[in-house]
């Protein structure tokens, strides 16, 4: 009897013992399977947060001890818990177009893509450009490339400006051609293309690569129609919301514009619950050396105003404009992606990159000089290669996380040089499985070395994930099933290269965060970091559940907040 009363009073000690020393947790999560993206603490059953950061992670026992009648209790029943995703290539911004007009993602016939733009024509106020777009032509069964007329057809008297699904090929009405002195003795940049009627010689309405940014989406006639400023923070909220909603709480942002929408952030009352790297994408014409200091200068000024404002917020880091983002190539479906060797589907066709090798290692070294990593766009294993020649030809490299965007295809001799150089692999898994073209594009020696995720992470690079939304799903739920199990209409593509779950969960968490500088502060559930956090609608088993992809988030915290509830109990 003495015994137990003995043992009963070192308990009570121990437990007033881990109370006296550890504060009192805000907030305590239970029950639960928490994929940490620690290595050192992988999982855990249970944690506690206190002043928006993880206190405690451990069990339930451990953790209960840590509850006050003010905790707010949440028993995950099980469920898996993840830290808050971050989706390390996106093009926020570019979603205000879509928010704003048409959306044809995921539409597989042609009379369906009319009817959605006439609706949508309708809803508008009389004086508005009908934007926005996601038109993929390879999944339709009639691929013949659209046309102004069609357009016409519809909407004749206002002006339409519709991006494909990759971005890089823009359709518009006859209307828009106008407000944009278009005709046929229009000439193309250097790198694109204004797809021509071969019998008149007038253009169809189509614009590949540079024709498309530099006629139609960098002209002042078209930027102006869209929204900016404190216009836009309404439409860029509701995107939040939305991203918030899959389990995202970061993203590393892409964009051709800064100096409006994210400064506006600056004067709003609220902090957007989301944290922003942002990458300003910029061409050959715009990254001349009084550019670039000029931009380092805004940079250091907007970032020191967030620095401020977010002292005031207390919830973590929120917005640093980080990098420059380059393009060297285009797409391997639209064939402009640049190749070491002929397109398998149209023997002696190839393309050049967008720049040269001379000048692309003029473009990196200029970025590099003026205190910015580079973020760069290179789809076909001649830009990457390319890329990464200009990398190590730049004498600062080694100071900057440079990272190469997509890397569709590689040669097998480029792998090992990620690690070499240090440079991030950043790369899309659903690129790989939605599309119909990669096969007949590359051709079967080729595609042991198409995504090569495992490949180049077992040769020691960093690999960071993404969606490149809006080209292609924002859903990380999707995007971590892709990179697991590489399966396409039922059939897996060189499962060798696939990766396992911690590796993709690493990839989506604490690898991005390592690269946006934040790695001490974001991307694992650990002790001292900001509580950004997921709770699944279920539980991952191993092997990994095959209906991943279809998977709900049931709830979404920032900084120890909770900012999206689809309830716990709903499956």
């Amino acid at each position: 009897m003495k015994k137990k009363l003995l043992l009963c009073v070192c308990a009570s000690l121990i437990a007033f013992s881990v109370n006296a020393q550890m504060p009192q947790a805000d907030v305590i999560v239970i029950n639960a399977d928490i994929r940490t993206s620690n290595p050192a603490k992988p999982k855990a059953q249970a944690f506690a947060v206190k002043d928006g950061k993880f206190l405690a992670v451990g069990n339930n026992v451990f953790i209960q001890n840590l509850a006050t009648p003010k905790t707010q209790i949440v028993d995950a029943q099980g469920k898996t818990v993840l830290p808050g995703l971050t989706d390390a290539h996106t093009h926020l911004l570019g979603g205000l177009e879509l928010w704003e007009g048409v959306d044809l993602f995921g539409v597989n016939d042609r009379q369906e893509w009319f009817k959605l733009i006439a609706k949508r024509d309708k809803e508008l106020s009389k004086d508005a450009w009908l934007v926005g777009g996601r038109w993929d032509i390879t999944s339709l069964k009639d691929q013949h490339m659209p046309t102004r007329q069609e357009l016409d057809a519809i909407v004749p008297d206002r002006p339409v400006v519709l991006q494909d699904i990759d971005y890089h090929t823009v359709w518009v009405n006859t209307k828009a051609m106008q407000l944009l002195g278009i005709d046929k003795n229009t000439k193309a940049p250097e790198g694109g293309e204004i797809v021509k009627d071969p019998q008149t010689g007038e253009p169809t309405g189509i614009f590949k690569e540079t024709a498309g940014t530099q006629l139609v989406l960098a002209s002042p006639q078209y930027t102006k129609a869209l929204l900016s400023g404190k216009a836009a923070l309404p439409v860029v909220e509701q995107i939040v919301a939305h991203f918030n909603s899959l389990g995202i709480t970061s993203v590393h942002d892409m964009w051709t514009e800064l100096a409006t929408v994210y400064p506006a952030l600056l004067e709003s009352q609220k902090q957007l619950p989301i944290r922003i790297r942002f990458g300003l994408m910029t061409g050959e014409d715009q990254a001349t050396k009084n550019n670039l200091q000029s931009y380092a200068k805004q940079r250091d000024e907007i970032n020191q105003r967030f620095v401020q404002k977010e002292q005031q917020w207390q919830k973590g880091p929120q917005f640093r404009f980080g990098y420059i983002k380059y393009f060297v190539d285009g797409t391997l479906m639209n064939y402009t992606a640049a190749l070491n060797a002929p397109y398998a589907d149209r023997h002696n066709f190839n393309i050049e990159p967008i720049s040269s090798q001379s000048q692309l290692n003029l473009l990196v070294k200029r970025a590099n000089d003026a205190g910015f990593p580079v973020a760069v766009h290179a789809i076909g294993d001649k830009s990457v290669d390319m890329t990464l020649n200009a990398i190590e030809n730049s004498p600062k490299h080694r100071q900057f996380v440079n990272r190469i965007e997509h890397i569709e295809v590689i040669s097998k001799e480029d792998i090992p040089r990620f690690a070499q150089l240090g440079v991030i692999a950043s790369m899309q898994p659903d690129h790989a499985i939605s599309g119909n073209y990669q096969e007949s594009r590359l051709g079967e020696e080729r595609l042991p070395y198409s995504y090569a995720w495992q490949s180049l992470l077992s040769s020691g690079a960093s690999v960071v994930l993404g969606s490149d939304w809006p080209t292609a799903s924002e859903n990380p739920m999707l995007q971590l099933s892709d990179v697991v199990f590489r399966e396409y209409n039922g059939k897996t593509r060189y499962s060798d290269n696939a990766l396992s779950l911690d590796e993709a969960l690493y990839a989506y968490t604490q690898a991005p965060a390592n690269v946006a500088g934040w790695g001490n502060e974001l991307g694992s559930i650990s002790v001292g970091k900001w509580a950004d956090f997921v709770v699944l609608q279920g539980a991952l088993q191993t092997p990994l559940n095959k209906d991943i992809k279809d998977w709900k988030v049931a709830q979404t915290w920032f900084a120890g907040q909770k900012v999206y509830d689809g309830k716990l109990n709903s499956k």
